[in-house]
């Protein structure tokens, strides 16, 4: 996908409309200089606002810029309650643009290599999980919508996960009734198709029977009327 396009947490693909690099590049020096001078709060709502308005805009680019400066400073001020909450927070935020947020969590996963305190690297790694699964399942959720069937590689592909980390997540969705999915391990298939009421199945057949016998009836109609005309000629 081109940096002018990206697509947000609800699916939809947007446009950017505004392109806000100039203004990122001018406000995150200060901000960062903010932050090393121990005004981290303030760098991150600084921040925080222009966040809005680039992820109004579309600008996925300048959004993603913004997400991973964030959780920079707090990993560089070691402020763990910081990064964890804005973790939470920008991952949740109203029409998030997805690729912003996978390149916030891909910088994340830096400082879980790096933390040596187990207590800050699991409770990171918790967060970074929540976050993820959440994506997984505003994902499965609308393949289910928009799909009637799918093989497990596509959707493994389109997750971005492995075909098993992908089928654990689809039959918790189905076990929790979040959504319809039959698998056929053998084919590789997963159809999302609920299977018709006996009952519905049988009006289906009869409005289609009787739609059939309509039309026969207008075209034996339309017939005898042409035959008609041709004997009067």
């Amino acid at each position: 996908m081109s940096d002018d396009r990206s697509e947000r947490s609800d699916g939809k693909i947007v446009k950017m409309e505004i392109d806000y690099s100039a203004t990122v590049d001018q406000r995150l020096p200060e901000c960062e200089k903010m932050a090393k001078e121990g005004r981290l709060q303030e760098a991150v709502e600084s921040l925080l606002s222009l966040e809005k308005q680039t992820r109004t805009a579309s600008d996925m680019v300048s959004t993603s810029r913004i997400l991973v400066a964030i959780v920079q400073m707090c990993y560089e001020a070691k402020d763990w309650d910081a990064l964890n909450e804005n973790i939470m927070l920008l991952s949740k935020r109203r029409s998030q643009l997805k690729q912003a947020v996978a390149k916030m969590v891909q910088e994340c996963y830096k400082y879980v290599d790096a933390v040596t305190d187990l207590p800050v690297k699991l409770r990171l790694i918790d967060t970074l999980r929540t976050v993820t699964a959440g994506k997984v399942c505003s994902n499965i959720r609308i393949m289910a919508k928009y799909y009637t069937r799918i093989t497990m590689k596509r959707m493994a592909g389109l997750l971005d996960l492995s075909i098993d980390e992908s089928e654990e997540f689809l039959s918790n969705l189905v076990v929790n009734k979040t959504i319809y999915a039959k698998v056929d391990r053998l084919a590789g298939i997963i159809n999302f198709q609920r299977p018709k009421d006996p009952n519905d199945l049988l009006n289906d057949w009869s409005h289609k029977l009787n739609s059939l016998m309509s039309l026969v009836n207008k075209t034996t109609h339309l017939i005898a009327k042409e035959e008609m005309i041709h004997n009067l000629q």
